[in-house]
């Protein structure tokens, strides 16, 4: 089915369209859609901001406040958003690193209350990037990003989420101060003899029942039964302390300190209410958190997209791509003044939304609603489920966000695709989360204009109807009076160098040449360097009585050639016009013109001879 995509329409057609026509049997299947997207949101959401070291209220109030505002102003009637893996990740680095380097002296409440304050700077300036991104229209700039860098991003973010939260399942503390997924990892091994037993058999036996759960049937809201599972398995046991700091195991103590550690250990009473404010704004961090907003704006804006565009290749919907981001970007204006995480589209949550049955928006709607009602109603469950259980929940959904179809695809498609891959994966294990992502998009990028810096300029030979035809090196002459010459590709600054050199070669290889023609009409992008190029090309021919044509050429690049003072410099008739109704005409018309060029001027004929000067004697004897 075919996708149409409206890039530059922001409006509120799409929710007046889906309110006007709203009926009750569409109520029930929304209702439905949203009840089974609430139950994966629910323990997700809790994971979520434990992976980002923050309080579980942080997650499940961008799943309740922040996402139900995004599907509002949003196109995609199936588009489910909130926090997501590779979101989280990014949360935490930026976090960490601003709160080691600045608020490393506060402890306890102290140091929560500051991650929050920096979290909702952080959030707003993501927000800022995106909103302003969907009001320029610049959403289709994504499409420069390489989907290999995605993919070694994504599987580099599993791969730490892993390493993260392995030190959870397993009862160990982690290391003070911001390190590299390698260090952390290695710090593990090194450090695995400290695991606390119960806190892994409950992490481990967490991880196994959602792996069963989810083979048996995945409609089954696996994390949920294993949280009440492990809950039940602590209570009964009686494994839980109740401190609000991981205190470890006094070796010499008389008996030891049974620590699983639940979500109630990590901030005190799970908050509520979320508290109103304004978001912080501190000058002195903002170099720190800018460059991560770029990432975390640019990041949630491809999760939202391609979530979006995937769902819309079944559905068959009409999308406007900025306007999903400026949906987004609310809901992100809304998290940084309640203190909730960012929010970006759910490829898992989107596809359960649209197989549930959900017919429009306001199945996203209903299931940030009935998040809400089961937190407030089950708040008391809640603190008491184990970090170890949360932690299993975030390594089952870390290995699914790894595409091996599309990994392996990627390694066998380029050579420049596999090391794109590979430079993004292992700098995100060995630098910061986004620094590597920074450098899997410089990567693609350099690798990008590398190629588009190199244009393709074939000659030929001209059959007698005007169509260029292949050289044929037996039949065509050495010395050739007319060459013809098909430029293909980007003209950009890029490009120039190259260009420019590549004609010279050609002018200078055969001096009995007298004319070179450029058909530009694949000729893309050209800009004041290509114009400077074919300036000095027209002045180096001219200055050796030779003559530069240009034929093939768009409406754009005349634009470009008339503002630049090109056509009065090269000569409009030595410029040629492409016309749709007539392909070939702009050749045949060139080609005419150049045969024209190399005619050899008319020989002068003799002076009449003036009858006046002849001797009359002669003439009067011939008579």
């Amino acid at each position: 089915m075919a996708i149409n995509y409206q890039f530059d329409e922001i409006s509120l057609s799409g929710l007046k369209r889906d309110f006007n026509t709203y009926s009750l049997a569409s109520f029930r299947k929304d209702a439905l859609a949203g009840l089974n997207v609430s139950l994966l949101t629910i323990p997700l959401a809790m994971a979520y901001a434990l992976l980002a070291g923050l309080p579980i209220s942080c997650g499940l109030f961008a799943a309740i406040f922040s996402a139900l505002i995004s599907p509002i102003f949003g196109s995609s009637r199936h588009l489910i958003v909130g926090p997501s893996n590779a979101i989280a990740i990014l949360v935490q680095a930026a976090t960490s690193e601003v709160m080691f380097n600045y608020y490393r002296h506060l402890t306890g409440t102290e140091w929560d209350m500051m991650a929050i304050q920096v979290l909702t700077q952080l959030v707003f300036l993501t927000a800022l990037v995106q909103l302003l991104a969907s009001i320029f229209k610049l959403g289709r700039l994504v499409q420069f990003v390489s989907h290999s860098v995605i993919v070694g991003y994504v599987t580099g973010t599993a791969i730490a989420i892993v390493i993260n939260q392995l030190y959870v399942l397993v009862g160990i503390e982690r290391q003070e101060g911001v390190h590299s997924f390698y260090e952390r990892g290695a710090y593990l091994l090194t450090h695995i003899h400290q695991a606390h037993i119960p806190t892994l058999l409950i992490g481990v036996g967490s991880w196994a029942t959602i792996l069963l759960l989810k083979k048996t049937d995945k409609r089954i809201p696996a994390g949920v039964l294993a949280f009440a599972l492990a809950s039940a398995v602590v209570y009964i046991f009686d494994l839980a302390s109740y401190g609000s700091e991981l205190i470890p195991v006094d070796p010499y103590a008389e008996e030891e300190i049974p620590h699983v550690m639940l979500v109630g250990n990590t901030g005190g009473a799970l908050q509520l209410i979320p508290h109103i404010s304004l978001p912080y704004f501190d000058t002195g961090i903002m170099n720190d958190l800018l460059p991560m907003a770029f990432a975390l704006g640019l990041l949630s804006i491809m999760e939202t997209t391609s979530a979006a565009k995937s769902i819309a290749a079944s559905s068959g919907q009409r999308l406007s791509i900025n306007q999903e981001i400026f949906g987004v970007g609310l809901g992100n204006i809304i998290s940084s003044f309640i203190g909730a995480m960012p929010l970006s589209g759910s490829p898992m949550r989107s596809s359960v939304n649209y197989h549930s049955g959900a017919q429009t928006r306001f199945a996203a709607i209903f299931s940030s609603i009935i998040v809400g009602v089961l937190m407030y109603a089950g708040a008391d469950f809640i603190v008491l489920i184990p970090l170890a259980s949360l932690a299993a929940l975030l390594i089952v959904s870390a290995a699914n966000l790894v595409n091996y179809k599309q990994f392996f695809l990627c390694l066998k498609a380029t050579s420049h695709d596999a090391l794109v891959l590979w430079i993004t994966l292992t700098s995100c294990i060995f630098f910061s989360i986004e620094i590597a992502f920074y450098i899997g998009v410089i990567c693609s990028i350099t690798l990008y204009l590398k190629k588009a810096a190199i244009p393709q300029l074939v000659e030929y030979d001209i059959d007698d109807h005007g169509e260029l035809v292949n050289i044929n090196p037996v039949l065509t002459p050495a010395h050739k009076p007319i060459r013809v010459i098909k430029v293909e590709g980007e003209l950009f600054f890029g490009a120039a160098d190259l260009f420019q050199t590549t004609l010279k070669a050609f002018a200078e290889d055969d001096t009995s040449t007298k004319v070179i023609i450029l058909q530009l009409k694949n000729a893309r992008d050209i800009d004041a360097t290509a114009c400077l190029a074919l300036q000095q090309l027209h002045d180096y021919l001219k200055n050796s009585g030779r003559t530069l044509i240009a034929c093939g050429l768009m409406p754009q690049l005349w634009d470009v050639l008339s503002d630049s003072g090109m056509v009065e410099l090269i000569g409009k008739e030595n410029l040629f016009l492409f016309d749709e109704r007539h392909p070939h005409l702009h050749m045949q018309r060139a080609i005419h013109h150049a045969k024209s060029l190399c005619q050899p001027p008319p020989a002068e004929e003799p002076p009449a001879e003036d009858v006046s000067q002849i001797n009359p004697a002669v003439t009067y004897t011939g008579l």
